[in-house]
């Protein structure tokens, strides 16, 4: 098969309400991510409980309705894409996945550029590498699919027992203390120096340490296994065609609000309550209970947000104003790094030096304030151009092939 015979997904294939709930994913994470880019979620318990009230209230609702959730939804849309594309690829009798392989491939060199040159907390290349996983399941039922969706999801639970066993049995009690002292540590150094490092001191210095606290988190956390079974549900839901036909699954969909919107609440109130973090070191009885309710209870929050939206897309208004997310969600990384630069260069030391001088409640005033004008900007760039500019790079890199990036009346690609 000729690359001039692959093409990107044209318009007419899109499915708007998927463009909707990734433009909402771009809003959510970046919400989460912004207590990260302004330090505040750094900041150590003992003196986060010594805040002003307001910004102890926009933390725990950030905390209970934000993390864990968005990446989750973006993690069910990567899944979703990918069994497009490998539907379009069974189509030009592509069987071993040679044009997906080649995206990831790209998106994984943008996302640890992207992680190493600007900000450690890059979600890219994980997706990226996670992906590689996700094309062995091509060939899996359906029934297989959400089979190992549980199992993955119960991996967390399991290796946080484990640890909790091993710290009983090992870490002497003191080890404790040293843990909360390491981390005021941590933050008091973040604090004196993020707001006056230069770029090539972050990069070299903050960025480097906090890229091995990054992975190491990740480990910790297992959220690999959590990234790679919402992978799978995407996988599923478009095998089904829920998307496809939104109004023909409508039964199923609104029994799918109800009960996610239960386990939803509750295990994410049993979360915040005894445990406050994905998984809270030094690991405790409570911990794992905690654990327990984060590793259901954030994806069904997620899925429900998902299956919230699909209900409401089904009524004129709220179509009418879901659609201003779309935009959003067509030019999706270019969005998310766009996201990036702009809080680098408020908080860090190379822009307007503000790490660490905001709470809660003004980070996520910022946060939103940034996603508005990205509203904006995203509706007014395809007016006029096809894709988003690093969407466009993205696609020519995959296809090898030179795309057209200004928009044509009569075009149907973008």
């Amino acid at each position: 098969m000729s690359k001039s015979q692959i093409n990107p997904i044209s318009l007419r294939e899109r499915i708007e309400v998927v463009d909707v709930l990734r433009g909402l994913a771009v809003c959510g994470i970046l919400i989460g991510n912004m207590q990260w880019f302004s330090g505040y979620g750094m900041m150590p318990q003992s003196l986060a409980r010594q805040t002003p009230f307001a910004d102890q209230l926009t933390h725990f609702l950030v905390h209970f309705f934000v993390e864990g959730k968005f990446y989750s939804i973006f993690s069910f849309l990567f899944g979703f894409g990918f069994a497009l594309q490998i539907a379009r690829a069974a189509e030009r009798g592509d069987t071993k996945a040679s044009l997906f392989k080649r995206r990831l491939f790209w998106l994984l060199v943008i996302g640890l550029v992207h992680a190493y040159l600007l900000w450690a907390g890059d979600i890219l290349s994980i997706y990226a590498l996670m992906g590689f996983l996700l094309i062995l399941f091509r060939r899996k039922t359906d029934t297989a699919l959400l089979k190992w969706a549980f199992v993955l999801m119960l991996i967390p639970i399991l290796s946080y027992v484990l640890l909790y066993v091993l710290f009983v049995a090992f870490v002497p009690p003191e080890v404790t203390a040293k843990l909360d002292a390491a981390q005021l540590e941590m933050w008091n150094n973040a604090v004196k120096t993020v707001p006056q490092s230069s770029y090539l001191q972050i990069i070299t210095g903050y960025n480097r340490q906090y890229i091995v606290g990054r992975y190491a988190s990740l480990i910790l956390e297992m959220r690999l296994p959590k990234i790679l079974a919402m992978f799978l549900l995407g996988f599923y839901a478009y095998r089904r065609g829920y998307f496809q036909n939104l109004s023909s699954h409508q039964p199923f969909i609104r029994r799918l609000f109800v009960y996610t919107l239960v386990l939803g609440l509750v295990g994410n109130i049993a979360f915040a309550a005894l445990a406050g973090t994905e998984a809270p070191l030094p690991p405790s009885p409570a911990g794992i209970a905690g654990v327990v309710a984060y590793a259901f209870g954030v994806p069904a929050l997620a899925l429900f947000i998902v299956a919230l939206v699909a209900v409401l897309w089904q009524r004129a208004m709220w179509r009418r104003l879901l659609s201003l997310l779309a935009p959003v969600g067509r030019m999706a990384l270019t969005n998310y790094l766009l996201q990036t630069i702009i809080c680098v260069s408020i908080f860090y030391g190379f822009g307007f030096g503000q790490f660490g001088r905001f709470g809660a409640g003004v980070s996520t005033l910022i946060a939103l304030a940034i996603f508005l004008f990205q509203i904006f900007m995203s509706a007014l760039w395809l007016k006029y151009f096809s894709y988003g500019p690093m969407e466009w790079i993205w696609r020519q890199l995959t296809y090898g092939k030179r795309l057209s990036l200004r928009l044509k009346p009569q075009a149907t690609q973008y």
